[in-house]
């Protein structure tokens, strides 16, 4: 388990990020988390040298990691943390997902489109459909044991796969877990909008937006249509 010596803050939320563009993206993050949610410290782990303005805290990624979220996450400066992917953009008050950390020690939402082949693919295990992978781009936890342990099971079982993204791992190392983990409902984790939704529906908010819009763009139109998303 990771030794973390100084007694770390008691809520924030926290980014990786690679390169300037991506630590750009994650700032507009967390500019959306402050306007949402003031009470709320912001971090980030990036390259050194990275511009940090816009976070309270940032740390340096280590030489050599792959898939440096996998690594880092258990080494949260919070004692409870909600990580963002930095193509995230944060529209309500939080305290009522953090008030979940009162029963379990993790939550996060199912992949949208969980029935697809790409979100079944086994390391060590052919595990059931019904059982989707978690969508590792908004994860909420306590710095409890288990949620500690299953960050170092889930960095081992990356390393062992072939696939070189983290939610299959993930989805195997949470079966394998005795954790206390809640699935959020998807307005936690935006991915996916009906036309319906566009022009009218009952259905509750996005609380968090999480758009394939929102990740840095080399078009200039898309780049244009990505800072208009609010």
């Amino acid at each position: 388990m990771t030794d973390f010596g100084t007694a770390p803050a008691r809520r924030g939320v926290v980014y990786v990020a690679w390169g300037r563009d991506h630590v750009d993206v994650a700032r507009r993050s967390a500019a959306s988390v402050k306007r949402t949610n003031p009470q709320l410290t912001t971090a980030i782990w990036c390259k050194a040298g990275d511009d940090v303005a816009g976070f309270d805290l940032s740390f340096t990624i280590p030489e050599g990691l792959k898939r440096p979220k996998v690594n880092l996450l258990g080494q949260t400066p919070f004692d409870e943390t909600l990580f963002l992917d930095n193509d995230t953009l944060v529209r309500a008050d939080l305290s009522s997902l953090f008030d979940l950390l009162q029963r379990f020690d993790m939550a996060g939402a199912q992949v949208a489109l969980w029935h697809r082949p790409r979100h079944h693919k086994p390391i060590r295990h052919d595990l059931p459909e019904t059982f989707p992978e978690i969508n590792t781009g908004v994860l909420l936890y306590r710095r409890t044991e288990a949620a500690l342990d299953l960050f170092d099971a889930w960095a081992l079982r990356f390393a062992e796969g072939r696939y070189g993204i983290d939610q299959p791992s993930f989805r195997e190392v949470l079966w394998e877990s005795d954790i206390r983990f809640h699935v959020l409902p998807q307005q936690f984790n935006k991915r996916v909008f009906e036309a319906s939704e566009l022009i009218w529906s009952d259905q509750p908010s996005a609380r968090i937006l999480h758009l394939e819009l929102l990740r840095p763009q080399k078009n200039p139109v898309m780049r244009w249509l990505s800072n208009r998303v609010k």
